[in-house]
């Protein structure tokens, strides 16, 4: 399994983008949503360590308005994120994701955002997923099937066993920071939806680029 190190160095930028959209709770979670309300299809993210950041949302704003979808995005950490003065202590941040970050917290969370995307008519949605949240996001596809596909945005954990029980087509978008993805993508092309599976590494941007680090 390999963890991108630049996830403890690199700090997110200041913002000051105005979301669009509105912030909703399911009992005492809040979800970030944005895009058609009449939608039968949903992309659920999941944000980078630095939680319910103003670029992420922006991030969810601009994907709204492209693929016409419903956007929901939870706040998972509970407004919480990782503090930025733990920034260069990898021990500190391991330690952090393993109990607030792992599969076994998320997955009952992003449970009752797909009962709230069921009950308001969504019959599929996709996962977009940054860093940590990349890994969880495939480890979701092999679990449910709700999930139709699911994309890895500048992925940390990358972990070849994480491929081998993906059960829905990935688009993986490494940066420069991440590892070589050749071989996740190799398990990935035998499953039978491996023809949808797409990979596009970009060397010339860090890790974070389309997140909480976005400039």
């Amino acid at each position: 399994m390999s963890f991108t190190r630049a996830c403890c160095t690199i700090p997110p930028v200041q913002s000051d983008y105005q979301p669009i959209g509105s912030i909703e709770t399911l009992g005492d979670l809040t979800v970030y949503t944005v895009g058609s309300k009449d939608a039968k299809k949903a992309i659920v993210v999941i944000y980078d360590i630095f939680g319910f950041y103003p670029n992420t949302k922006q991030f969810c704003d601009v994907l709204a308005n492209f693929c016409g979808y419903k956007i929901i995005m939870p706040d998972l950490f509970y407004g919480k994120p990782y503090k930025y003065e733990d920034m260069g202590d990898v021990s500190k941040l391991l330690n952090w994701i393993g109990k607030l970050g792992s599969f076994e917290v998320i997955y009952p969370l992003i449970e009752r955002v797909k009962a709230k995307l069921q009950n308001e008519g969504v019959v599929a949605a996709g996962l977009v997923g940054f860093c940590w949240g990349a890994k969880i996001a495939v480890q979701i596809t092999a679990v449910d099937s709700f999930f139709a596909a699911a994309s890895m945005i500048h992925p940390s954990f990358i972990d070849v066993k994480d491929a081998e029980k993906a059960n829905a087509p990935i688009l993986a978008i490494p940066s420069k920071d991440e590892k070589d993805m050749t071989e996740y993508m190799a398990v990935l092309a035998k499953k039978p939806f491996g023809d949808l599976c797409e990979h596009y590494r970009f060397d010339d941007v860090h890790h974070g680029f389309a997140a909480s680090r976005a400039d």
